[in-house]
């Protein structure tokens, strides 16, 4: 799982990169009068394509915001069965998230949905997003479902454990 969100998030760089030149290259040929047409329809959809592909790497590297005033005020016990609701909760709205973006995507594709210079098909981000956002449910739950039955009374650091 550590290497599927080491080759998303490189993904994600090359997307950055390529949303750069184009929007580099859109603004310096506005100067010549020859903008690059629909470029904010692809700066757009790229977009929702980068930060679909780090969603992962975001969770595996622990970068999403948390607080950590309760970490100073619980016993490390205590702390540990916050850390296992927490994982939880944040693995069922990421599975919630990716059913929905799934369904959106293939309303999407019967419906025929595409962007408005290009006519590029939106279901393609719909998807990509409900699917990274499942592989995200996905790595949230495995550490849960590794915990041996027996150590449910001693939990594991759940917060600090990787894949």
């Amino acid at each position: 799982m550590r290497s599927l969100g080491k080759g998303l998030n490189l993904i994600s760089a090359l997307i950055l990169g390529a949303i750069t030149s184009l929007i580099c290259t859109d603004v310096i040929l506005r100067l010549f009068r020859y903008p690059i047409p629909g470029s904010y329809d692809i700066t757009e959809l790229l977009t929702s394509l980068m930060l679909s592909f780090a969603i992962l790497r975001s969770f595996q590297d622990e970068a999403q915001i948390k607080i950590d005033l309760i970490d100073r005020v619980l016993k490390e016990n205590e702390l540990n069965m916050v850390n296992l609701f927490s994982r939880l909760v944040t693995a069922f709205f990421l599975a919630i998230l990716s059913i929905s973006m799934i369904y959106s995507g293939l309303n999407s594709y019967i419906s025929g949905e595409v962007s408005m210079t290009l006519r590029i098909p939106l279901y393609i981000c719909y998807i990509a997003i409900g699917l990274n956002a499942g592989i995200a449910s996905l790595n949230e739950t495995l550490p849960i479902l590794r915990i041996p039955q027996e150590a449910m009374t001693k939990l594991p650091k759940l917060g600090r454990e990787r894949i």
